[in-house]
């Protein structure tokens, strides 16, 4: 795995218009803990008791799939409207209206995440870009694994209220090299039992970002064209700062699909828990 840890949270990128601007997310590693139990500046505090990491499960064939056709090749993300079901009904209509077709991927973070769908290939926001805003939808059973596709969520404050907010950005989660003291912490709280075992086993097995968790409206999960995807998560950027691509990289077409019509059990058969279990009953039988 590549050396990611020099800046690996979406930062505020200049030239963004005031709509579009990052929040930063701590760094410290322990703070993605305590979002299990304190869930703060929410009115309702999310149960982690009974978490599942349901996508990593193989769907039904009337799964709804999205298929990204880029500049580099295809990739298909599996989708789960009834865990972000606003957010999913706003992101199938502006597919549906081809939104999304010619739009860019305009930041990459080596190795740990791209954004794309934007407008412009810097990510400003331009005449037609969808600036609607929606209340984010944290789910307990979707987690910013490698893979995950989130709606880009940011806070938003004001006199009178505050809370997080999605738009129409698309966050795609790759992979964070854990240093060697949050590896020891992370397995510390792991053996604790402070952090659901689910959930523990399932970024120990597929990667992630951790510090994600709980901070993005996660609708989907790429499970097929996963050499294209990683080829996006590591493009070469103008600079540090911006992490634009050098060059550009388009989302030629994004189109609904199905399961049934584009199948790849393998990927889940190789990432579920219950392929996990299975796999050390057997090494235990032996």
């Amino acid at each position: 795995m590549k050396n990611n840890r020099a800046s690996y949270v979406p930062s505020r990128k200049k030239s963004f218009k005031v709509y579009f601007q990052f929040s930063l997310i701590a760094v410290c590693f322990v703070i993605v803990f305590a979002v299990f139990y304190a869930c703060a500046g929410r009115k309702e505090k999310i149960d982690f008791t009974d978490a599942k990491v349901i996508q990593m499960d193989k769907p039904s064939d009337d799964t709804p799939v999205a298929v990204f056709e880029t500049d580099m090749g295809t990739f298909k993300a599996v989708l789960f409207p009834d865990e972000a079901p606003e957010y999913y009904k706003f992101f199938k209509g502006l597919v549906e209206d081809g939104y999304y077709d010619g739009t860019y991927v305009s930041m990459v973070q080596d190795g740990v995440f791209f954004i794309g769908g934007t407008k412009g290939p810097d990510g400003e926001t331009t005449s037609d870009t969808d600036t609607t805003e929606l209340d984010a939808e944290m789910s307990k059973n979707l987690w910013p694994l490698r893979g995950a596709l989130c709606a880009y969520t940011y806070d938003k404050k004001s006199m009178f209220s505050s809370g997080k907010l999605s738009n129409s950005y698309l966050l795609f989660v790759n992979d964070y090299e854990l240093t060697s003291e949050e590896q020891k912490e992370f397995d510390e709280m792991n053996d604790s039992g402070d952090v659901p075992k689910v959930i523990a086993d399932a970024f120990e097995k597929n990667g992630g970002v951790l510090n994600f968790s709980q901070q993005y409206t996660i609708f989907g999960q790429v499970y097929d064209g996963m050499d294209v995807y990683d080829q996006l998560c590591e493009v070469d950027v103008i600079d540090s700062e911006s992490l634009q691509p050098r060059q550009e990289i388009k989302f030629k077409k994004v189109t609904l699909s199905t399961y049934g019509e584009n199948k790849n059990d393998a990927f889940f058969e190789s990432t579920s828990s219950e392929a996990s279990d299975s796999s050390a009953d057997s090494t235990d039988n032996e």
